[in-house]
């Protein structure tokens, strides 16, 4: 009751907080079926968030289980579905000892025929690269097969790629892969345990390689995220609407971080030097490749309405202040790294805003004035009014900083532009 409550609350801050969500080939998630979606994990919870959202079937989790000590929290974690695992380094010895009772619930979520989420890396860290995959996943698939009537399990990878994880109204690119078929390695998990779960492990971690943006060295990537940059200015995204279903923009993202895993060192830093003093010299004007390649018009045609909707997007913001604030002291001091900040600054939010709204409620009730209900109603339908508005304020601002520019430096800086592209440009096609 508690899961459908929350996932149409949590669907609309998704979309509000993020400025696309691509979900692709969903279709391949078998139906009616027991399914295990073995995702990676980049940040502590948005990705079991997005795919419980925009998934027509309920899906069940499995959690770390030290967020389960606080009973109030095991009640609530519980009524979203979600299943605790007890790692050694928070519970030791005698905490391990409950994951036996957490797999024979996940057997049980399996012979139901649901679908159980699990984060298959285990460990959170935001980067653009895959991380050792952990045997949970293949042991509960082959466990479920060997303990229940199943005849059947169905692994399907799920890669959740992010254009900027840490950064309010970024872009995530979700990809489901082909389905794994756990019973191929029934027989040999009979006769040889071990080897079943790690062979089926290295399939997962293959599989699941296929769907994300894999930066093999750490020295690489500001030059690849300079790529990407430019990548995303030539492919026009975000397309509309704001949630789609295609996988074009992760499959041209993916070329670009495998082309430069396999280019030759010299090759690396001459392009390494030239994106670097590229996006250098549009830091230095505070401009954007997108409006240096004109991609800003229909914001420039929007003079009036920037300077018309400035003070009713004040008065927005105003009476929205409280809750903003709060997300983002939240967010920044309570929350030290780039994997929890994001998700804790989209939950607190939506929570805050909640809080928010009911003491206006019970300041109506106490005043007897339907004026602060009013006042509340705008402000909430306002919303997505005001997150337009200030992408396009921002985009009109940055238009008129590029109009503002030297035409010498312009064009120079153009020309430097033209150069990379046809440097790069067959890394993405």
């Amino acid at each position: 009751m508690l899961y459908a409550a929350v996932r149409p609350i949590a669907t609309l801050g998704l979309k509000h907080y993020f400025r696309r969500i691509d979900l692709a080939n969903a279709d391949r998630i078998p139906q009616n079926a027991a399914v295990i979606l073995a995702a990676n994990h980049p940040t502590t919870f948005i990705e079991p968030c997005v795919l419980a959202c925009f998934l027509d079937e309920p899906l069940n989790f499995l959690a770390r289980g030290d967020f389960f000590k606080n009973k109030i929290a095991a009640k609530l974690l519980r009524g979203v579905h979600i299943i605790p695992v007890f790692r050694m380094r928070d519970a030791g010895y005698s905490g391990i000892k409950n994951n036996y009772e957490s797999f024979n619930r996940s057997f049980q979520v399996l012979a139901r025929k649901k679908h159980l989420m699990i984060l298959a890396e285990g460990r959170c860290i935001h980067e653009k690269r895959l991380r050792p995959i952990r045997k949970g996943t293949a042991r509960i698939a082959l466990g479920a097969l060997d303990a229940t009537d199943l005849d059947e399990v169905y692994i399907v990878p799920i890669g959740v790629n992010y254009t900027y994880a840490d950064r309010l109204r970024s872009d995530i690119m979700i990809n489901c892969g082909e389905p794994i078929l756990a019973s191929t390695y029934l027989q040999q998990y009979q006769e040889a345990p071990s080897q079943a779960i790690n062979k089926l492990t290295d399939t997962v971690r293959e599989r699941l390689s296929r769907e994300v943006v894999i930066i093999e060295h750490i020295a690489d990537e500001p030059l690849v995220e300079n790529l990407l940059r430019l990548y995303r200015t030539e492919a026009g995204y975000p397309p509309k609407p704001e949630v789609g279903s295609s996988e074009t923009q992760l499959r041209g993202e993916k070329a670009i971080a495998n082309t430069i895993n396999q280019l030759p060192d010299e090759q690396k830093k001459e392009l390494s030097l030239a994106t670097h003093d590229y996006f250098s010299r549009l830091q230095r004007m505070r401009i954007t490749d997108e409006a240096l390649m004109g991609k800003y018009k229909a914001s420039q045609k929007k003079t009036s309405t920037v300077v018309l909707g400035m003070l009713p997007a004040l008065l927005v913001l105003t009476f929205l202040f409280p809750p903003l604030l709060f997300s983002q002291w939240f967010s920044g001091v309570i929350m030290k790294t780039v994997e929890f900040g994001s998700p804790v600054r989209w939950a607190s939010l939506l929570v805050s805003y909640l809080i928010y709204a009911l003491l206006w409620l019970v300041v109506a009730g106490l005043l007897w004035s339907w004026v602060p209900l009013a006042l509340l109603m705008l402000s909430s339908l306002a919303v997505p009014w005001l997150i337009r508005y200030g992408e396009t304020a921002r985009e009109w601002l940055i238009g008129w900083r590029v109009r503002r520019q030297n035409e010498k430096e312009i064009k120079y800086v153009r020309d430097l532009r033209k150069q990379l592209i046809s440097q790069v440009e067959t890394f993405w096609k």
